[in-house]
């Protein structure tokens, strides 16, 4: 959580300044940055924020359980056996933000963690129809707690 909330504060800071963020009228506008051409800022500020998060979360997860936690893990299950397996398919896999597993066993999933980035000011709930449609979808891995959703402004929200 902690991550989360520094991530989000760390890429609006070096972006629109201290205690500034992008208006939410321009969250669906063009980015204006020489790295990815096309985007949105919604969709620009969440790779950031994603990708900050990311290390934070690896720095301090790894000092305590450098092998029980996987990143973007890219997983799904095997249609014969039903067991999760770890896939480079892009069709029918999903690909969670963070994984908690049993120690060298991304397989054995314990907890997954979404993280959300809203974009601009908004504070909205970030449970979106389709937010609810990847948390059940995330259910299906056979998670020994139900999938978590994490944002900058709610904390953390089990599944509903």
């Amino acid at each position: 959580m902690v991550c989360v909330r520094e991530a989000n504060t760390k890429v609006d800071e070096e972006l629109f300044g201290r205690n500034r963020t992008l208006p939410d009228s321009e969250c669906e506008k063009e980015a204006v940055v020489k790295e990815r051409p096309g985007t949105s800022w919604a969709q620009y500020l969440g790779e950031r924020k994603h990708a900050a998060a990311f290390e934070c979360i690896q720095t301090r997860l790894a000092e305590k359980f450098p092998d029980n936690f996987s990143l973007e893990p890219r997983l799904r299950k095997d249609p014969f056996t039903q067991d999760v397996m770890l896939t480079d398919w892009r069709k029918g896999s999903l690909k969670p933000d963070v994984v908690i597993h049993f120690t060298r066993n991304v397989t054995r999933i314990q907890c997954i963690y979404e993280l959300k980035f809203p974009c601009g000011y908004e504070v909205a709930n970030p449970w979106t129809s389709h937010v609810d449609a990847q948390m059940k979808l995330y259910r299906g891995l056979d998670s020994q707690c139900p999938p978590v959703l994490v944002s900058p402004q709610r904390g953390l929200q089990q599944t509903r």
